[in-house]
């Protein structure tokens, strides 16, 4: 009597601690997924691209989200020239070698070093062969563009001209351009010849593939004023390095060689100490 009156008065006792022990594992069993999910509702930094496609990946629990990657800078945009170049606009084209730029919008007259072309203003001259279309070359190179000014040595010549290498934003170097299209010689002025070889090897070029004034009608024109019979001329026989230039070629031409000594290098330029 004694144990069933001890048993009767602890079993609703029993109830209850298992009805708090049934209780106890259904809210734990209720908080798994809370605790496994994000606790935080602030949204990742603004800035912070690689964070948000982190927070939108666990929240959603599905197919990751990928941003668009912010843009980069490329070199692209970036001018392709000589570091310590100097930025200018093109205002005129005077012919196939000069130019006139503004600078921080004061004018100058710009002569690319390095190069000869044949003329179109010469008061003595006037308009040589193949000047006009070494001015329309030069037109569409740099007409009207922004190009980068490179000095050599000298600040001008004798005309007050900037003497300077050219270059397009793309990196075009517009004086080895002119001469490997054919519209100009690659002509040494020292002490400005940094960049010699490579115009001697837009000229070689020129001259190889018969280009503008390394054309048929050089031989035409040679051959009524250039004898290669024998050694005749000296350089101080031409007037300019493209008359000198001409001859050479044209002697070149008929199997005499360099008949006359023009080119004491022998890097194919005849007389590179004319104008």
């Amino acid at each position: 009597m004694l144990t069933q009156a001890i048993s009767s008065s602890y079993t609703p006792h029993r109830r209850h601690f298992g009805l708090l022990i049934v209780a106890l594992m259904a809210v734990t069993t209720a908080c798994v997924p809370v605790t496994l999910a994000p606790t935080t509702t602030s949204p990742p930094p603004a800035d912070s691209a690689t964070q948000s496609a982190t927070t939108m990946t666990h929240t959603t629990g599905t197919a990751t989200v990928r941003p668009t990657d912010p843009p980069q800078p490329t070199s692209a945009s970036e001018p392709l020239v000589p570091p310590e170049s100097v930025k200018a606009q093109v205002v005129e084209v005077v012919d196939g070698d000069t130019i006139n730029v503004s600078i921080d919008s004061q004018e100058y007259a710009v002569r690319y070093i390095g190069v000869n072309a044949p003329e179109t203003h010469h008061p003595e001259k006037g308009v040589e062969w193949m000047g006009p279309e070494a001015t329309r070359a030069n037109e569409d190179l740099v007409g009207g563009q922004t190009v980068y000014l490179e000095k050599d040595v000298s600040e001008t010549d004798r005309y007050g001209r900037l003497l300077r290498y050219v270059y397009r934003p793309d990196g075009t170097f517009v004086n080895a351009a002119l001469v490997r299209q054919g519209y100009a010689h690659a002509s040494a002025y020292p002490p400005d010849v940094s960049r010699q070889e490579q115009l001697r090897d837009a000229q070689r070029e020129a001259r190889d593939a018969e280009r503008g004034l390394w054309g048929p009608k050089v031989v035409e024109q040679a051959s009524s004023s250039c004898d290669c019979s024998d050694n005749h001329y000296n350089c101080s026989d031409f007037s300019t390095q493209a008359e000198a230039q001409m001859c050479y070629d044209y002697c070149q031409a008929l199997g005499r060689g360099d008949v006359h000594w023009l080119d004491d290098d022998c890097d194919g330029v005849a007389c590179e100490s004319l104008p």
